[in-house]
């Protein structure tokens, strides 16, 4: 069916789409911050989609999609890197509301480089098979930018919104590489697949993740930079008016 990746784009999005003015989260207060992370994230992503779909990496199955290509991409593609997203950073929201404690106790910065290395490593001995090479090499150099952008406390929130969207992301994933509506050539990759879902798409979901969530709470800092910056200007200059 020719509207089948649109409307997995659709579910993907409707939930936190529908709860997003609950009021305890208020997600839609956060949209201006949340908007131009997935927009830069998904400028990054649409690149390197595009270059992998122009060397044969993968591909689109035209039973599944409309057909309207831009960049040599499928429009649902471009819908996909606005509603995972979307729908990630809201679990990730209802994480940071709704969990008062750590799960990975004054670990979290070593597990995130541990694991980077081992991705960097991977890379590296498997060069040769461009979505295997190009996944572990993105991974292990922007996974370690969370150490770098969120506090402990919300870098466990991360590590948690990653496991839990493993759900919803082994339901999306595997419709999509089941029908299949995205091909993969596996002389590109590691031809290891949990259920229909190549294990590299593990790695891409986490980069894609950590990439919003960074530039979301980086977005976020900055405007309670701001704030406080303008906050203390104020009573300097009443102080000085006095």
């Amino acid at each position: 069916m020719k509207f089948t990746y649109l409307l997995v784009n659709f579910f993907t999005i409707l939930v936190p789409l529908l709860y997003s003015a609950e009021p305890r989260i208020r997600f839609y207060k956060k949209w201006k911050y949340l908007f131009p992370a997935i927009f830069f994230t998904g400028a990054f992503f649409i690149i390197w989609d595009y270059f992998m779909a122009s060397h044969q990496v993968w591909g689109f199955n035209s039973s599944y999609i409309l057909g309207w290509y831009f960049f040599g991409l499928p429009l649902e593609e471009f819908l996909f890197f606005i509603t995972v997203p979307y729908a990630c950073v809201f679990i990730y929201e209802n994480v940071s509301h709704f969990l008062d404690q750590k799960i990975f106790p004054r670990n979290e910065k070593i597990i995130v480089w541990l694991v980077s290395g081992m991705a960097l490593i991977t890379a590296l001995l498997f060069y040769s098979k461009a979505y295997t090479f190009t996944v572990f090499l993105f991974f292990g150099l922007f996974f370690p930018i969370a150490t770098l952008i969120l506090p402990a406390q919300r870098l466990n929130f991360f590590l948690l919104t990653y496991l839990i969207s493993l759900i919803p992301m082994a339901i999306v994933n595997g419709l999509l590489t089941a029908l299949p509506v995205v091909v993969y050539n596996n002389a590109q990759n590691l031809g290891i697949r949990i259920g229909t879902i190549p294990v590299e798409d593990f790695f891409y979901s986490a980069t894609l993740l950590v990439m919003n969530i960074s530039l979301y709470e980086w977005a976020k800092s900055r405007k309670i930079a701001g704030f406080n910056n303008s906050k203390l200007l104020n009573l300097n200059n009443n102080h000085n008016g006095s």
